[in-house]
């Protein structure tokens, strides 16, 4: 499926019993699994809104919830992460879930390296419900950057795109927040200039997102809220808890490829990251173990229910999200 038939489908409101969301840039696939969500009525939301992690439930129990009915109205949105972690014989009961799926629920399946070779991928793709989102690069996201900007109803110049894409890196989670900035300062001109990139715009502040990821990975309570505290000032929470979200399925994914006793070559074409950011994550893995780490991630899980769902301050939630994060192990001693 191309991204513009998905489009249409969330137009007309007429949407498909399943979709696969897949391909690398995760904050792509999380807006456009949030304006799928966000087809359900605002009334409903608490009821007939669900975030699954793969890790963390069976797809027999994915398949229970997305057989249940909606409550009063459809649809029900049912949004479960990570479904290419699943092994072959859970994929399966979801393959035989898609031969008759329930129409009042759209099953919203997010992945980033599904195997297309498996039946369930396979049969999605057959039946044209993959929509696949790959970062953008060079001339595509200069486009990306201009087409952002029309959406806010601003024409961005050329040399602006290119402006911002070199003061902010090509991250589009950080590119939308700061360009979003630009905007507001360019005022109702409706256009924006290099001028106004370069007098609104921050420099990437990457580092403090990573140093946020790396005290809650070495367990370092102190350091993990301090730099929340400086990214709360900067950054949207949903930013914020996307990136530790992140950090985690990484630290959970080192921390399998550390118990299967595998090279650090290995590891890093198994996590697609450089040598020396492989070995960060290979030694703050060491720090928790498999059940720790699982724990860490229903907590984001809960943290981001929290977020859209309750009237809870979101610097609350996410201080408390931090806290338990840097917390799970009990002691210095490492994990297994």
């Amino acid at each position: 499926m191309e991204r513009t038939a998905l489009e249409k489908d969330l137009n007309s409101g007429s949407l498909k019993p399943v979709y696969l969301l897949y391909g690398q840039e995760a904050f792509l696939k999380e807006r456009y699994a949030a304006r799928l969500a966000e087809s359900v009525d605002e009334r409903l939301k608490e009821f007939n809104i669900e975030t699954l992690l793969a890790e963390e439930n069976q797809a027999g129990d994915v398949v229970e919830r997305a057989q249940t009915m909606p409550f009063m109205a459809p649809p029900r949105v049912l949004v479960v992460r990570g479904v290419d972690r699943y092994p072959a014989e859970e994929l399966s009961i979801l393959k035989e879930y898609l031969s008759d799926p329930n129409e009042s629920t759209c099953l919203v399946l997010v992945a980033d390296k599904p195997d297309f070779r498996l039946g369930l991928f396979k049969a999605l793709q057959r039946q044209k419900l993959a929509v696949s989102f790959d970062p953008p690069r060079g001339r595509s996201l200069v486009a990306w950057v201009q087409e952002t900007g029309a959406d806010r109803g601003y024409k961005v110049g050329l040399s602006a795109a290119r402006t911002l894409i070199e003061l902010v890196g090509t991250d589009l989670m950080n590119l939308n927040q700061e360009l979003e900035k630009v905007c507001l300062y360019a005022g109702p001109e409706a256009e924006v200039g290099e001028e106004d990139v370069r007098a609104a715009a921050r420099i990437s502040h990457t580092a403090s997102i990573f140093d946020l990821g790396d005290a809650v990975g070495e367990q370092n309570r102190a350091g993990a809220l301090s730099a929340l505290k400086d990214l709360l000032l900067q950054e949207h929470h949903l930013m914020i808890l996307a990136m530790i979200a992140r950090h985690f399925r990484l630290l959970l994914k080192a921390r399998q490829l550390l118990n299967q006793k595998a090279s650090q070559a290995e590891a890093q074409r198994a996590l697609g990251l450089q040598a020396w950011v492989t070995r960060k994550y290979l030694s703050q893995a060491r720090n928790l173990n498999l059940a720790q780490l699982k724990k860490g991630l229903s907590r984001v899980l809960e943290a981001d229910l929290a977020l859209k769902t309750t009237g809870t301050p979101e610097r609350l939630i996410l201080e408390r999200l931090v806290f338990d994060l840097a917390s799970l192990r009990p002691s210095r001693r490492t994990g297994i």
